[in-house]
């Protein structure tokens, strides 16, 4: 059963992907220790969601994100797959930082975020993204991974066109989930 401040921020989540993802993650949560990255189960998750999700690893404690894995949606959306790869090999500048706080609260907090944003290219384009970066802890406590989902509202602009603003978006809003730290 989700709680009250669980079911309160699963309501932010409009993006029934989202939600599914949330609910499969919620799931895996046992009592006040978050999952591990090995219960992450690929086949336990909806085939119409696996394609908006990315699993990062937490490295040197935060001071480096790796991308384990990257959902084929999001390959199409980046134009590129930067599955391997660490953030600040992929992108720079402020966008990188706004990307890296959130990360950096999901470790610090524990906790779920959830984020909704613009998300830019430079051919003048820019639609609404919403991220859900949900903790994982291979002893129940220390965050060493994290499972995200991402989706986007369609833009105009085909991924072959776009290159990543290295800009912070303008309009930003996060909500967090603390139940699983208290």
């Amino acid at each position: 059963m989700i709680g009250t401040r669980a079911g309160l921020f699963r309501g932010r989540i409009e993006d029934s992907r989202l939600q599914q993802l949330y609910d499969y993650w919620r799931a895996l949560v046992r009592g006040k220790r978050l999952p591990a990255r090995a219960d992450v189960d690929p086949t336990a998750i909806a085939p119409s969601v696996l394609p908006f999700v990315v699993l990062a690893d937490v490295v040197d404690g935060g001071r480096r994100i790796h991308y384990r894995l990257v959902g084929t949606n999001m390959v199409s959306e980046w134009g590129e797959d930067f599955t391997g790869r660490h953030i600040d090999e992929i992108m720079a500048g402020s966008y990188r930082d706004f990307l890296e706080s959130l990360f950096a609260d999901v470790v610090a907090n524990r906790c779920a975020v959830l984020s909704e944003s613009a998300f830019r290219w430079d051919v003048g384009g820019a639609i609404r993204t919403r991220r859900l970066f949900m903790p994982l802890a291979a002893d129940g406590r220390t965050v060493d991974a994290v499972l995200i989902g991402q989706v986007f509202d369609h833009g105009s602009a085909a991924a072959s066109a776009r290159k990543i603003l290295e800009e912070q978006p303008d309009h930003v809003e996060v909500f967090r989930l603390h139940e699983p730290a208290e």
